[in-house]
């Protein structure tokens, strides 16, 4: 079944985009240092691998689940072999020391990429799910938005798929 005929496309939404700028999409992703949070969910891997097949000088993704960050890899190595840059996975929690102590050993990114988030599950009932959500959509996001200005990065992009405690929505 082609998925794109569901939507009434032949293509998809940025294919014509990316082809009339492919070599200035390359030489900017080439040439640059990305860090991506939360880089092993499901649409942190779509972003990472776009980065990877572009050759980035640096591209680090952290993420709390281990067996993701080993899906990605494989798949990324699979896919696409490897690159002439730095490419490195971290499984952290971007609000632990130790995420802290990662950031401050390195931090040199052009580019950083928040896709983290604690997704909405119907669980406006329980308390400390939501307080974990918070914690996540909101304080890391913070912590992450001050870390990179202070670093100096050139672009800070965060999205969230949850709209019950995305600092967008309070």
């Amino acid at each position: 079944m082609n998925m794109l005929s569901l939507i009434g496309r032949n293509d998809e939404l940025f294919t014509t985009d990316i082809s009339n700028n492919k070599k200035e999409l390359n030489a900017i992703v080439g040439s640059s240092r990305f860090l991506v949070i939360g880089g092993a969910g499901s649409i942190g891997q779509a972003v990472s691998k776009e980065i990877f097949k572009r050759n980035p000088r640096k591209l680090h993704i952290v993420n709390i689940s281990v067996n993701n960050m080993v899906e990605l890899v494989r798949d990324i190595r699979s896919s696409f072999g490897y690159i002439g840059g730095d490419f490195q996975t971290f499984a952290l929690d971007i609000g632990s020391l130790e995420y802290d102590a990662f950031w401050n050993a390195d931090g040199e990114y052009d580019y950083v990429l928040n896709i983290s988030a604690l997704k909405h599950v119907r669980s406006e009932k329980d308390p400390y799910t939501m307080m974990r959500m918070i914690d996540v959509n909101i304080f890391n996001t913070e912590k992450t938005i001050r870390q990179s200005i202070g670093k100096g990065v050139k672009k800070y992009f965060c999205v969230s798929t949850d709209k019950a405690a995305n600092p967008a929505h309070l």
